[in-house]
């Protein structure tokens, strides 16, 4: 089994971190390797908040008397558009003079599209249909849209949408584990097929 340096874990709300627990685990690292902050308050996040502990950890991580450790943070983009959730925490980082987000030095950002509830109902779709690997389209279920909202079962019209299974949070970040961020299943949210390389990345340089 891989060792990993010590990991902050910064997850905007328990899904979140449930993702980020499933995830690490499915990858082996040991629970001992990973902190798991959880300084959210109430049942939903503030990703305001999670900029500013990231902030807090890249100050304490880039200054030479640390000791070597990785930051992983999660933030939905909640229809705010991916640009402008990296831009956020690039001003915010680039403000205090700070290095930006950067996998392969330790820095990752998950960012789930609408939010991880689309995960969650994408990877119930795609474990219904047999767990499909072929990267080959078209999928064997329907995809999810990054659009639509299923944490507040809204399409993106406003329209109500209706209520689904969905797999757990944990089980989102198992399943991530397992999948090859050069040859994703077909039909997976592209934000997730976005992230699967960067996380390998992360890890990579978290091994010691």
């Amino acid at each position: 089994m891989s060792r990993y340096c010590r990991i902050v874990v910064l997850p905007e709300d328990v899904s979140h971190a449930d993702l980020a627990r499933g995830f690490l685990q499915g990858r082996s690292v040991n629970v001992g390797a990973y902190e798991l902050q959880r300084r959210w308050t109430g049942r939903n996040g503030n990703n305001a908040a999670v900029r500013r502990w990231l902030c807090e950890e890249v100050r304490l991580q880039v200054n030479p008397a640390s000791r070597r450790y990785g930051i992983l943070a999660l933030i939905d983009e909640d229809g705010q558009g991916l640009a402008a959730r990296r831009n956020e925490l690039r001003d915010a980082l680039s403000q205090l003079g700070l290095p930006t987000i950067d996998p392969n030095q330790g820095r990752c950002v998950v960012l789930p599209v609408r939010n991880v509830e689309t995960w969650m109902v994408w990877g119930a779709r795609w474990q219904g249909a047999g767990q499909p690997t072929s990267p080959v389209g078209p999928p064997t279920y329907e995809c999810v849209s990054e659009v639509d909202d299923y944490k507040r079962l809204k399409r993106a019209d406003g329209d109500p949408l209706p209520r689904e299974t969905s797999a757990t949070a944990y089980t989102i970040g198992k399943i991530i584990a397992t999948l090859n961020p050069t040859n994703p299943p077909a039909g997976i949210p592209p934000a997730l097929r976005e992230v699967l390389q960067p996380l390998s990345d992360f890890l990579r340089w978290a091994r010691v």
